[in-house]
């Protein structure tokens, strides 16, 4: 456990408590990747995080466009109070991060009376979740398709249930490929299809990647052309000719066609979070596009 008064980060119940004169603390819960980002500016307190490294700590395996820190980062700052002009607590250093400059201790008192907990047992309560989940992937393994909602209270712990159960289900499913997309408040709407983007991306750097992007320049060029580290100058200007003219509706069957031949190889789980900050369902792919089992939503957890 992390001070830099009035606040102390709780690691092991992954929020943030402020002191208040005469007055029990303050339990204040932040987002998980809002929680992520904090912690680690103050577990590398007094140094330049770059961008890089932030989206490598937070984002391991996945497309994320600079906002999505900046986002958080602002949300960090409501929190505690702290102003980007005059800042007390995160400073940040032009196009290239953010420091942590508020002194940091180590609360040795409390990590003494209440010692890490082990993964498995932070997630009390969540046995019948994490089943349900198992058997929607067992079901889709078989070849059936699963389309699920994970819902609940902000701070409840949907994010940590979701990833262990992506956790258990690379342990149990050596070929599968695991995709995550993030939903952003604001921007969702300025980029068509972002959080899709997000997750085809992953698919494209993950194991096996070679072949998804093979996949993409057979079945969808116009999510291929997105993406133009994946291809040479040459490729990409050829690409951009042919799909001159291309329309959103093109954009949904040709991605339906993509995953429909990646999953024919090996099994796929996409990952969509904060599914809330979406308004228009086309925005993600899952449009009047979609195949019919996308239209049968479970609701888990609350």
């Amino acid at each position: 456990m992390s001070e830099f008064p009035p606040y102390r980060l709780d690691i092991i119940n992954q929020c943030l408590w402020r002191a208040r004169a005469g007055e029990d603390e303050e339990r204040i819960v932040l987002s998980p990747k809002a929680f992520a980002v904090l912690r680690y500016l103050v577990e590398h307190p007094g140094r330049l995080v770059t961008h890089e490294e932030f989206l490598d700590a937070v984002w391991p395996r996945t497309h994320v466009q600079p906002e999505v820190l900046k986002s958080h980062i602002s949300d960090i700052r409501a929190v505690l109070g702290d102003h980007s002009k005059k800042p007390i607590f995160i400073e940040t250093l032009a196009r290239r991060g953010y420091r942590f400059i508020a002194p940091v201790s180590r609360a040795l008192s409390a990590v003494l009376a209440h010692p890490p907990v082990p993964a498995a047992s932070q997630l009390v309560g969540r046995d019948r979740t994490l089943a349900e989940l198992r058997e929607c992937f067992l079901t889709m393994l078989r070849g059936e398709r699963q389309f699920i909602f994970v819902t609940g209270e902000p701070g409840i712990g949907k994010t940590a249930v979701v990833n262990e159960f992506t956790r258990r289900a690379g342990a149990e499913a050596a070929d599968v490929r695991i995709a995550l997309g993030q939903c952003i408040e604001g921007y969702g709407s300025k980029e068509a299809y972002y959080p899709m983007l997000q997750a085809v991306a992953g698919l494209c750097r993950g194991h096996g990647g070679d072949a998804v992007v093979q996949i993409l320049a057979a079945q969808a060029p116009t999510w291929l052309v997105q993406f133009p580290a994946l291809l040479t100058p040459a490729r990409r200007e050829a690409l951009q000719r042919d799909i001159q003219g291309a329309t959103r509706e093109r954009m949904l069957r040709e991605i339906g066609d993509a995953l429909e031949a990646i999953a024919s190889r090996s099994p796929v789980v996409i990952v969509l979070e904060d599914l809330q900050w979406v308004a228009d369902s086309g925005r993600l792919g899952l449009g009047p596009g979609a195949p019919p089992s996308a239209r049968r939503p479970r609701s888990l957890g609350r």
